[in-house]
C-alpha cells in the first residue's frame, strides 16, 4: 500500500474513533437539564418527556409518541423560543430541520420540525451533505471558511457543505449548497454519493449527532468555484498530499476532515475503510 493510502487509512481510523462516542448519559431528550427549570414550565418538561420516549434497547434513540405532530411542532417551537435568548443557543437562523428518531439515519420518517439552532441542545439528528470535486488528475477543490463564520472561522472545509433542510431531498440539498457556496449551476455536475458518516459527540452547543452524506464529482480543468453567499474566504485546488498535511495539522474542521478523507479513500479504492460506502 502506498504512503498516501497508509496515511488516509490511519487518519480515517483516528477520526472515526473520535466521531462516535457514547451518547449523553441522561435519559432525557434534550441537553438543557441544567437550565430547564428556569426556562420552561413543568407542563412543557412533561410534554417533552412523554413525546420523546427513549428506547430501552438503545439509550441514545427515542420514539416519537405524540398523536398530533402539528401540536408537537408548535410546542417544540414555543419551548425553543424560551431558550433563544440564552447562552445555551448558538447561531439562531430561523431555519427548520427535520426531527427524526436517533436510529433513522436516512431521514426516512421525519417526525416534526425544529429550528436548526436547537438540534444540538436537544441532541437531535441533523443531516448534512459534503461535496468533494476532483479533477481528472486526482486533485481536489477545497474551501477556506469565511473569517466571519460563527463556527470554525478561517478553517478549511469541503468545496461546499451544509445541512439538509426540513423536507429537502439529499440531492437537492447538495445542489443548493454547491450553488450557494461554490457557484455551481444546478445539474452541471454528475454527483455520486460515496459514503455516509455518523458523528455523535459533545460540542459547545450540546450534543452533535450528524449523519453526513459525502458526495464526489469529477470536474474539468475549466471548473473554478466562486462563492455566492459570503461564507467562503477562498478556494484552492490541492494535491491529496497537501490536503492530508493540512488535516494532520488540524487546519480542517473535524466534520470536513472526515468528509474529505472519505472522498480521498473512495478515490483511492479504499472502500473497505469507509464508515458506510456507496450509499
Amino acid at each position: 500500500m502506498s504512503e498516501r493510502k497508509l496515511k488516509i487509512a490511519a487518519l480515517l481510523k483516528e477520526l472515526y474513533d473520535m466521531a462516535e462516542v457514547p451518547g449523553p448519559s441522561s435519559r432525557i431528550p434534550f441537553y438543557f437539564n441544567d437550565v430547564r427549570a428556569g426556562h420552561i414550565e413543568r407542563t412543557d418538561a412533561e410534554f417533552l418527556a412523554s413525546t420523546f420516549r427513549f428506547c430501552d434497547v438503545r439509550p441514545d434513540a427515542f420514539v416519537f409518541t405524540a398523536e398530533d405532530s402539528g401540536q408537537a411542532s408548535r410546542r417544540l417551537a414555543a419551548i425553543s423560543h424560551l431558550y433563544k435568548g440564552t447562552d445555551k443557543v448558538f447561531a439562531w437562523r430561523d431555519e427548520l430541520l427535520s426531527v427524526t428518531a436517533s436510529d433513522d439515519i436516512a431521514c426516512e420518517s421525519p417526525l416534526t420540525v425544529i429550528e436548526r439552532a436547537m438540534c444540538r441542545p436537544f441532541a437531535f439528528n441533523t443531516f448534512a451533505v459534503h461535496l468533494n470535486p476532483f479533477t481528472r488528475d486526482g486533485r481536489m477543490w477545497v474551501a477556506q471558511r469565511s473569517f466571519k463564520k460563527a463556527i470554525g472561522p478561517g478553517y478549511w472545509d469541503n468545496c461546499a457543505a451544509g445541512l439538509v433542510g426540513a423536507g429537502e431531498p439529499f440531492g437537492l440539498a447538495m445542489e443548493r449548497e454547491a450553488f450557494e457556496e461554490a457557484g455551481v449551476t444546478p445539474g452541471s455536475l454528475e454527483i455520486s454519493f460515496s459514503a455516509r458518516n455518523i458523528i455523535s459527540r459533545p460540542v459547545h452547543e450540546g450534543w452533535m449527532r450528524e449523519i453526513a452524506y459525502i458526495c464526489n464529482a469529477y470536474v474539468e480543468d475549466s471548473f473554478h468555484p466562486h462563492n455566492m453567499d459570503g461564507e467562503v474566504e477562498r478556494f484552492e485546488l490541492l494535491e491529496p498530499e497537501a490536503i492530508i498535511e493540512r488535516i494532520e495539522k488540524g487546519r480542517f474542521t473535524f466534520e470536513s476532515s472526515l468528509a474529505v478523507l472519505a472522498g480521498l479513500a473512495w478515490q483511492e479504492g479504499l472502500l473497505d475503510l469507509l464508515d458506510q460506502p456507496a450509499v
